[in-house]
C-alpha cells in the first residue's frame, strides 16, 4: 500500500548556503501519527513544509496523497492541498470576524470537497452549539478546536500539525491532542506533527529524532520521559 506521504532523499536549501534539510527520507501510511522532533533549527517545520507541499525541496522527491508534489505546477498543488491536506498551526490561522460555522465551511466555499456535515465535525470537537459564535470571542482551546474541526471536514488523507498545543495549557492541549488520535485511530487520517514537547509526542505512534537537517532517530514511541531524555540527547552539540 503506497504511503500518504513519503520523502525521498529530500533536501532544502536555502540563500547563502544554509541547508535545512539533507537526503531525509520518510514514509507515512495511512492512520498513523507521527511526532518530528529536534532543536531549534534541526528541520522540523521545513520537513512539515516540504511534505506538505508548502515549500518545495532543493532536490529529491514528495509525494502526497498520490501524487508527485514536486513535479506539480502551483495551481494544481493548490487544490491538492484543498481537498486532501488539513492543517492545524499555533496561531489558529482563523479568520476572527468570521463565526465557527464560517470558518470551518470556508474549505467547500473555496470549492473543496464537505465530506463531513459541518454540524457534526463540530459536535465531534466539542463546539456543538457555537457555529453562530464569532471566532474572535473564543479562548485559545476553542480556537484551536475550530481549526481541527476545519481540518477535519474535508475528510483529509493527511493532518499537518505545527506546534498544536504550543499556545495551550495542558489540560488543553491533552483534548487537541485526543482529537488529532482519535482521527488517526478512527478515520484513518495520517498526522505529521511538530513539535518540541515530550508530553505531546507521547500520543504520538512514531518518533522522528531530527540534528542539523538529518535524520538520527526513526522508530515506535516510547514514554514522555524517554522521549525528553532522547531529545536531549539529539540536542547536545558534538565535541
Amino acid at each position: 500500500m503506497e504511503s500518504v506521504v513519503s520523502l525521498t532523499a529530500v533536501s532544502r536549501r536555502y540563500p547563502r548556503g544554509v541547508l535545512a534539510l539533507r537526503d531525509v527520507s520518510l514514509d507515512v501510511p495511512a492512520g498513523q501519527f507521527v511526532a518530528v522532533m529536534g532543536a531549534t533549527g534541526s528541520g522540523k517545520s521545513t520537513l512539515l513544509h516540504c511534505a506538505a507541499g508548502l515549500d518545495r525541496p532543493t532536490s529529491g522527491r514528495v509525494r502526497l496523497a498520490g501524487r508527485d508534489v514536486t513535479r506539480l505546477r502551483e495551481a494544481a498543488l493548490t487544490r491538492l492541498r484543498r481537498d486532501r491536506v488539513g492543517f492545524v498551526f499555533q496561531s489558529y490561522n482563523l479568520l476572527s470576524e468570521l463565526t465557527v460555522r464560517q470558518n470551518v465551511a470556508l474549505p467547500a466555499r473555496l470549492g473543496g470537497p464537505r465530506a463531513r456535515p459541518v454540524d457534526e465535525v463540530l459536535e465531534s470537537v466539542g463546539l456543538g452549539g457555537l457555529g453562530r459564535r464569532p471566532v474572535g470571542e473564543l479562548s485559545g482551546g476553542q480556537r484551536q478546536r475550530v481549526a481541527v474541526a476545519r481540518a477535519l471536514v474535508t475528510g483529509p488523507a493527511v493532518i499537518f500539525a505545527d506546534e498544536p498545543t504550543g499556545a495551550l495549557d495542558p489540560t488543553t492541549g491533552a483534548q487537541i491532542l485526543g482529537l488529532l488520535r482519535t482521527a488517526a485511530d478512527l478515520d484513518r487520517v495520517s498526522v505529521l506533527m511538530v513539535t518540541h514537547d515530550p508530553v505531546a509526542a507521547a500520543w504520538s505512534d512514531r518518533l522522528v529524532l531530527l540534528r542539523d537537517g538529518a535524520v538520527v532517530a526513526d522508530g515506535p514511541t516510547p514514554q514522555a520521559e524517554a522521549i525528553a531524555e532522547r531529545l536531549r540527547g539529539v540536542s547536545r552539540v558534538p565535541a
